[in-house]
């Protein structure tokens, strides 16, 4: 008898490591790769392809340049931004790529941007949770985002220092005191996602006691940025 069965299945996914990025914070990470999406409307979203100390990751949906009727998104400027803090003026066309970001780290064929590839830079993360409205997949359940909020350079400096030739790093050293902010929309509270979260990000449907007459957001106690 064997003195122990493998598992292939439970071996073959991926708990999320210590070094995962899934709280708000400040993380200083190697921008592998930006993946390049595409709809059926012809509007572009970009998803990040990070490593956050050894752990790599997609953030999906980071960026949306486009919104469906063929306008800028606000989130361009953003992107502007990343590009001026990775040192691109001149941003090539996506080009066709294979990628580890499949199940169990299968490669997989993406089109990236050329120009973005093992840059370190630091990056500010918010968590932002709300419900799926009626009407759409998954509606009545938790929504847990990761909202980009900014990029400095490795050595801190933001876009507009870099832009304005003002000293680096007053940017970093101000957002930091929101680092580990986190927003709660539709009525949904502290608690109720520290419960969500502990019993392993359930699927099913919000608690009612999480709902509130007015719902708006709020946010965390401001405190320094962690990994």
């Amino acid at each position: 008898m064997a003195f122990f069965k493998v598992d292939v299945a439970a071996a073959a996914k991926n708990e999320g490591g210590s070094n995962t990025i899934n709280k708000s914070g400040i993380y200083d990470v190697t921008l592998k790769n930006i993946i390049v999406d595409i709809n059926d409307k012809g509007a572009r979203t970009l998803n990040l392809f990070v490593d956050n100390n050894g752990t790599a990751q997609v953030m999906y949906g980071a960026i949306r340049l486009d919104n469906n009727d063929g306008t800028p998104n606000f989130q361009a400027g953003l992107f502007s931004k990343l590009a001026v803090v990775c040192g691109i003026e001149d941003i090539s066309d996506p080009e066709e790529a294979e990628l580890p970001i499949g199940k169990a780290g299968a490669m997989k064929e993406v089109a990236i941007l050329p120009d973005f590839q093992d840059i370190e830079l630091k990056m500010r993360v918010q968590m932002e949770y709300s419900v799926v409205p009626e009407g759409y997949a998954k509606a009545g359940q938790i929504s847990e985002k990761k909202v980009i909020k900014a990029f400095y350079t490795d050595s801190g400096a933001s876009a507009e220092e870099i832009l304005n030739e003002t000293e680096a790093g007053v940017k970093l050293a101000k957002d930091l005191a929101y680092a580990e902010n986190v927003t709660y929309k539709d009525g949904l509270t502290e608690e109720a996602i520290t419960a969500w979260i502990a019993g392993g990000r359930d699927s099913g449907s919000v608690p009612t006691s999480t709902a509130k007459a007015a719902p708006k957001a709020s946010f965390g106690k401001p405190s320094f940025g962690k990994k």
